[in-house]
């Protein structure tokens, strides 16, 4: 299989979608030997989701377990075992995230993770800057450039595409998780993202919605957001 030409995949979705910021290139490290050469480690403690924003912002780097403050999404992303109060839902009630514990542990119960331990580090960066062949690809976009990227993913096989959201975990979970076990999916900065995003200087946008796509889907998604009849006509208008 011929290497993916990730700079140019970049340009043409920053164009294609007019992207303000760079996706984002995700791969979850298995072992340690598998970190290429090069690449820095995060230097501090930070959530998850607030690295996926800190590459969106230029910077390549990995993340060993001991740099993802934030537990809940390092043990969503199986890093760790899974924190007590996470588990029984006392977080979320505590938070006032939701009425009873029996509504926090269907937040739980919901949504994906990997299996705790079996994931050595995190390594993010612009798509363009990946060293490696990414697990997944996350954009943050406005609603309507989403629908388009939905639309490209079904051009050849047609049929649906069903989406998980929901309170917490959204970045981590929502947009890491389920597709890299095989599911686009199109979601919402929950506000623990919009909360470590600020703590960068930086924010998730009111308007913007989160796609996290299956690195393998990628290419074709690429490929096929310019033959949508709407999408084409609307580029060749924008050059008229």
């Amino acid at each position: 299989m011929s290497k993916i030409d990730y700079a140019a995949a970049q340009k043409k979705l920053v164009e294609i979608l007019g992207l303000k910021c760079p996706p984002v290139a995700v791969t979850l490290i298995r072992r340690a030997e598998d970190i290429p050469q090069g690449v820095a480690e995060l230097d501090k403690p930070m959530f998850y989701c607030g690295m996926i924003k800190y590459a969106m912002l230029g910077n390549v780097f990995y993340a060993k377990e001991d740099k993802h403050s934030c537990r809940r999404g390092a043990a969503a992303l199986g890093l760790v075992d899974m924190p007590r109060d996470e588990l029984t839902g006392e977080f979320y009630l505590n938070k006032a995230s939701c009425s009873s514990l029996r509504a926090a542990v269907r937040f739980i119960a919901e949504l994906p993770s990997l299996e705790p331990r079996s994931i050595y580090a995190t390594l993010l960066s612009p798509l363009e800057k990946t060293p490696l062949d990414p697990d997944v690809v996350i954009i943050e976009t406005i609603g309507r450039r989403a629908f388009e990227v939905m639309h490209a993913s079904i051009f050849d096989t047609g049929g649906r595409v069903e989406s998980w959201m929901s309170a917490p975990r959204q970045l981590c979970s929502a947009a890491t998780v389920r597709p890299y076990l095989d599911k686009l999916n199109i979601t919402f900065a929950c506000e623990f993202a919009r909360m470590a995003a600020k703590a960068l200087g930086s924010e998730y946008s009111d308007e913007g919605v989160i796609i996290g796509i299956p690195g393998e889907m990628l290419t074709s998604i690429v490929e096929n957001l310019p033959r949508i009849g709407y999408v084409k006509k609307r580029l060749e208008t924008s050059k008229a």
